[in-house]
């Protein structure tokens, strides 16, 4: 078994190096969007990494469905964004726990809050997934 000191050094020294590597995933999903458009292409919605609608688009010809129609339309391509958010979001995150509608504090935790850090096992092993994961790592 390692000592708790040359345990906690090792961990300080890899989380150091991961968040140097992943010092642009911030800005990425500050900045992220996916759009879904219903069947007809006559209503698009874009989201944010929230699930958090930021636009929608109607082609004119879409105010000729009514209100209920333009409703639908409009959730349809609503639920479609969200999914795609979703699956986007899994992609680029894959292994790090990122859901649709998560914050960067629910991801990172907040600074020097180590709480959340739980078992060291299960964070070292967490860590060495995520290594795994950078790019020029291997796999």
């Amino acid at each position: 078994m390692t000592d708790p000191a040359s345990a906690f050094d090792a961990l300080a020294g890899r989380l150091a190096a991961i968040e140097q590597q992943f010092a642009g995933l911030q800005d990425d999903l500050a900045a992220f969007r996916a759009t879904g458009t219903d069947d007809s292409g006559l209503v698009t919605v874009t989201v944010d990494m929230a699930g958090e609608l930021t636009d929608v688009t109607f082609e004119p010809v879409a105010l000729r469905a009514g209100s209920q129609g333009l409703s639908e339309m409009v959730l349809e391509a609503y639920r479609r964004a969200r999914t795609a958010a979703t699956e986007q979001i899994e992609e680029r995150t894959e292994g790090i726990g990122v859901k649709l509608g998560s914050s960067l504090g629910d991801l990172f935790g907040a600074p020097g809050d180590f709480s959340a850090l739980g078992r060291l096992d299960e964070t070292m092993g967490r860590l060495e997934r995520l290594e795994r994961r950078l790019p020029g790592q291997s796999a």
